[in-house]
């Protein structure tokens, strides 16, 4: 018996929802598009239509994919969908994110995959949560390094004590604001929402929502969005985070440095990198971290998150699967992280 695929629309065709996809260094699929438009995502997924509100973004489009976009308003009240659709991906600027959501499910809608951040505010996803407990809708945000191989097989081996206990986490995201994507707008919501999303999301995954200890916040002026945020939390168990988003480098760069008792292991997009406890060539009686490939380690050319968060929507939807990775709850709770480094305002 043929097997009836999850009928799919896409809101928004810009970089990550779309064009993203003819980067020639980027490992593929990359995208949303191209998920939906590989051979693997074919065989689960029917791409029904996509939909933006920037024409020359639709006729790109087209063009690129050889399908169907039409274009539609910022303002989704007007827009009707057929009763078909299981899955709406919402890949719209973060500004559009929870009308668009509220859109989706009062819809009918019965499953949305929404970009990061789901909303500007942790009462804005508070808003779309309510919402969608009266609808019975399943949502996931894409905060994809959590399906990536790499980032899993670091939490496996960290919940399984092959790596000892976690004693501290150096969380660093660093872009350009020449080249910030949305970020330093009110579109973006500033690096630390923008892009620093990212590392936070990582950072609950990793020991669970932590407490502020304190934090700090740079203006390039008066009443402009942060361009540096600083922030050192503590968890529970007594893991210490120190967190730095800035958006004034000339480079991107996105890492985890997290030490254990016994190991280092340093978790980058530009490659992790694992160190363990062994006796010092150096000095007599010590101890020194010394570099080593870990057993199992996935391999990083085929390693992809993007199709780790696609085969868990389409194994729920179809029933196959119970559990969901990055509930709505926990991005309330990252938004709350969030929104108390704003509050430091210092």
């Amino acid at each position: 018996m043929k097997r009836s695929k999850i009928k799919t629309i896409l809101i928004g065709l810009g970089r990550i929802g779309s064009s993203l996809e003819t980067d020639p260094y980027r490992k593929k699929p990359c995208t949303h598009m191209g998920v939906l438009q590989s051979e693997w995502g074919k065989e689960k997924f029917e791409f029904i239509l996509g939909l933006d509100s920037d024409p020359k973004k639709c006729e790109s489009f087209q063009s690129f994919w050889k399908t169907q976009a039409e274009r539609v308003d910022c303002d989704p009240k007007n827009v009707k969908f057929p009763k078909s659709i299981q899955l709406a991906v919402i890949s719209t600027p973060s500004v559009f994110h929870e009308d668009w959501a509220i859109h989706c499910i009062r819809q009918g809608i019965p499953n949305l995959l929404i970009e990061k951040p789901v909303a500007l505010s942790e009462s804005g996803a508070k808003r779309i949560q309510k919402l969608a407990s009266q609808y019975k809708t399943r949502i996931w945000i894409n905060h994809e390094r959590r399906y990536h191989p790499s980032y899993r097989y670091v939490k496996d081996q960290l919940t399984k004590g092959h790596l000892g206990n976690l004693k501290s986490i150096r969380a660093s995201v660093f872009t350009s604001a020449k080249n910030p994507g949305l970020a330093f707008s009110k579109q973006g919501g500033g690096p630390l929402l923008h892009d620093g999303t990212h590392a936070v999301d990582l950072l609950h995954w990793l020991i669970g929502k932590p407490k502020l200890v304190e934090a700090k916040l740079e203006h390039p002026k008066k009443g402009a969005i942060e361009s540096r945020a600083v922030a050192w939390f503590r968890s529970k168990t007594g893991v210490d985070v120190f967190l730095d988003v800035s958006g004034e480098r000339k480079y991107f760069q996105f890492e985890l440095d997290l030490h254990t008792d016994s190991h280092r292991i340093i978790c980058s997009n530009d490659g992790f990198q694992f160190f363990q406890s062994k006796s010092s060539k150096l000095y007599k009686g010590f101890q020194s971290l010394s570099p080593y490939e870990p057993p199992g380690f996935p391999n990083p050319k085929t390693a992809n998150a993007f199709l780790g968060i696609y085969e868990e929507i389409s194994q729920v939807i179809m029933g196959k699967k119970q559990t969901m990775e990055g509930t709505l709850s926990d991005n309330i709770e990252i938004l709350n992280m969030i929104e108390s480094i704003y509050r430091q305002k210092k």
